[in-house]
């Protein structure tokens, strides 16, 4: 029987968890972590994105209007920026696990629940709840994912668990696809009748529901642990991570009899032990302040205003992108037209048709060209990935940025003029995925920018408030495409010369 001392007065001696993880060897609860992380991921990403085709497909159903489609896009958005950045500092005080569980299995049950609602208020006030809820698996899973690997493997790891994302712009378009291609209705209670478009929701849980069942066979992060003093469960947990990686404890793997694991920071206040809510906020604003005063408040802020323009950009016309598509392939091949003269023209179809009947009118399918662009999109972020890996180190990270938030504007301003449809689909990658690589090289930057200490909280503010940029831009889009489309692209091209300028300024390391 082995025997893990946590006797801080005892003379053993106190070993690095890193250290200790390091002997142990990198096995089989990493491998199966990435993949709990990146199944994880999947549901997170696809319960947002995924919405710009359910919108199109719910259209008969819901009535919706352009702006109320945006309001519906935006929703579980939402969620997650007012949940995110509180959900972080939770995951400090009562674990990662913890988190990662409450959040995915929660989202798991309002996304079932999704399946079966009639009112498009009703949905998306659940989405909501459904993205306040995800914001606990954006809070925790990178910090929890990186604790169980040495400091040598944590950066290769996250982005290969970040690679999962464009694995979910293919995964979501792909399984719609599938599903809508078929046409079939069931009548429920009532004159609930349930469509194929309900079971994105199902292909949207199903890879979190995978990922958090295997997640609880897993032991909270010893790091973590270790920081709420809770040096017996460290132990277990270390031991843990043994057994399952050599088959052998983990006495055995270091060839002693007694140790004990060297105590992490703590940190200097706990948000919950005060369990009033305004003390709780006025905690988590007392410990963001140092963020914005000297001598990295300036260039933070300038970061955040870069992030939020990249967000607002890249992710604001992916969520549109299906609907233009859709849209621009529904009035035929017209290779004489603009983008958004096609639009137009394609706005301009309901009031001809007003003779005919609602059911008639309804009738929106979607084009095969939307899925499979779509797919190409997210090709596109996995080629996108690997490319900009291998341009970092010789080019510089501040002129691969540069080059790529140029790029994107000069492909925003040839929309206005190019009609070859080719064209204009690499045109629209480009749009959206240049400033979309963009967004970690930025975030990179600001872990450069700021001390030690206050670096998650940056990282998990600044991606915040880039989602009140996606927020802003899919209900700004949904109200001004239809009557000023050139109007709508100018001024993400805008928002995009107001990236470049501000990363100009920025001190960016142009190597590591």
């Amino acid at each position: 029987m082995q025997h893990l001392n946590t006797d801080r007065n005892a003379t053993p001696d106190e070993l690095e968890y890193d250290e200790i993880l390091e002997k142990i060897g990198y096995g089989k609860t990493q491998w199966i972590l990435l993949i709990v992380s990146g199944l994880l991921t999947i549901t997170s990403v696809a319960a947002q994105t995924s919405m710009g085709i359910v919108v199109l497909a719910s259209h008969c159903e819901f009535h919706t209007t352009q702006s109320e489609k945006g309001v519906m896009m935006a929703a579980c958005v939402a969620g997650i920026f007012l949940s995110n950045y509180i959900w972080g500092y939770v995951s400090d005080a009562i674990g990662r696990r913890s988190v990662l569980l409450y959040g995915i299995f929660i989202c798991n049950g309002l996304q079932f629940i999704l399946m079966f609602v009639s009112s498009v208020w009703l949905f998306n006030i659940i989405n909501l709840i459904c993205g306040i809820s995800l914001g606990g698996v954006s809070g925790g899973l990178y910090p929890y994912l990186s604790e169980f690997n040495i400091p040598r493997h944590r950066a290769v790891t996250i982005n290969y668990s970040t690679m999962f994302v464009s694995l979910t712009a293919i995964y979501v378009p792909a399984t719609a696809w599938l599903i809508l291609s078929s046409d079939w209705s069931i009548n429920l209670l009532g004159d609930f009748v349930f469509r194929p478009w309900r079971l994105i929701m199902l292909c949207n849980l199903l890879p979190g529901l995978i990922g958090g069942l295997i997640l609880i066979i897993y032991p909270e992060s010893p790091k973590i642990l270790l920081s709420l003093n809770k040096d017996r469960e460290a132990l277990d947990a270390v031991d843990w991570i043994s057994k399952f990686n050599r088959g052998l404890t983990i006495n055995q793997v270091l060839n002693r009899n007694e140790f004990t694991l060297k105590p992490e920071i703590q940190s200097d206040e706990n948000i919950l032990a005060n369990h009033r809510g305004c003390n709780i906020l006025i905690n988590i604003a007392r410990a963001t302040r140092p963020l914005f005063q000297k001598p990295h408040g300036f260039n933070f802020i300038l970061c955040n205003v870069a992030v939020i323009g990249l967000f607002f950009s890249s992710n604001g016309m992916q969520f549109w992108f299906p609907e233009i598509v859709n849209r621009t392939s529904s009035t035929g091949s017209n290779t004489s037209s603009t983008v958004c003269e096609i639009l137009d023209n394609s706005f301009m179809q309901p009031v001809n048709n007003a003779s005919m009947t609602d059911s008639v009118v309804c009738i929106n399918p979607i084009s095969t060209k939307t899925y499979i662009d779509n797919m190409i999109v997210g090709v596109a972020f996995l080629i996108g990935f690997s490319v900009q890996g291998l341009l970092l180190n010789p080019f510089g990270r501040k002129n691969v940025l540069m080059g790529a938030i140029f790029f994107s504007i000069l492909s925003g301003i040839l929309l206005h003029i190019v009609s070859n449809t080719t064209a204009v689909l690499a045109l629209f990658c480009l749009y959206i995925l240049l400033p979309g690589l963009s967004i970690s090289i930025m975030l990179g930057a600001i872990v450069d920018l700021v001390p030690t200490h206050l670096r998650g909280k940056a990282v998990s503010l600044s991606m915040s408030l880039g989602r009140l940029g996606i927020i802003a831009a899919t209900n700004l889009i949904g109200i001004m495409l239809e009557p000023y489309c050139n109007t709508t692209f100018a001024l993400l091209t805008f928002i995009l010369i107001v990236c470049i300028i501000t990363v100009f300024r920025l001190p960016i390391k142009n190597s590591e």
